[in-house]
């Protein structure tokens, strides 16, 4: 399969280099080599790490493509327009804020946990913690949202942007007796890049519309 990379920032060039490293047949797509629906119609599958304005731009060609795609883009509003837009013509798409597996084993504990036994923890205070690099746009972090909506509970979010932090991410719950925190460090941009590769894998078993990552990932 021929693998179209959109965007060759410090996550996509991870992708690339995955890629290669995997012996996979892929192209480089940034403002330097600009994507066409053309070219992109030509690649079996697309992985786009791209900022939420330039993704925004993309998704015209991208849609008239109809290339398969994993999108890695934070800061994006992933509105009900979009997901049918996607649907309506025929394509399809994996989305995640975060493509560890780490973070998405949390993320199928948190939604479990308080789905199952929310009712026995309404005493716990919850915080939620994250660091990240001094050049992410969004604040707070796409994941650190996403453990609020998992929970569906009031929770007080805090951020840090500061030197070249890849992505440090704190869920904390406390009362007056007992203090539980659960903590993913990410090490490298790696984990994203070998956690969007997988999700191609999975992607020709879809329906037509958009789907996440955490869903697939957790079956």
């Amino acid at each position: 399969m021929k693998y179209a990379v959109i965007g060759n920032g410090k996550t996509g060039s991870r992708v690339q280099a995955q890629l290669d490293s995997l012996g996979a047949e892929n192209e480089v797509f940034d403002s330097e080599n600009k994507p066409t629906s053309k070219r992109l119609a030509s690649f079996g599958v697309g992985i786009c790490f791209v900022n939420a304005d330039t993704f925004t731009s993309l998704i015209p060609l991208i849609i008239e493509s109809k290339i398969p795609l994993v999108i890695g883009t934070t800061g994006f509003e992933w509105d009900s327009n979009t997901f049918t837009l996607v649907k309506d013509n025929e394509c399809k798409w994996i989305k995640s804020a975060n493509f560890s597996i780490g973070i998405n084993l949390i993320n199928n504990f948190l939604k479990k946990s308080f789905n199952d036994s929310g009712s026995k923890l309404l005493d716990y205070e919850i915080s939620i913690h994250e660091k990240h690099h001094e050049n992410k746009k969004d604040a707070p972090s796409g994941t650190a949202l996403h453990f609020s909506k998992l929970i569906d509970r009031e929770a007080k979010i805090s951020f840090e942007r500061k030197n070249d932090i890849v992505g440090f991410h704190s869920f904390k719950m406390e009362t007056e007796d007992e203090s539980i925190t659960i903590v993913h460090d990410a090490k490298n941009r790696n984990l994203f890049a070998r956690g969007a590769v997988l999700a191609t894998h999975y992607i020709d078993t879809l329906d037509y519309g958009i789907h996440d990552f955490e869903e697939i990932i957790n079956q």
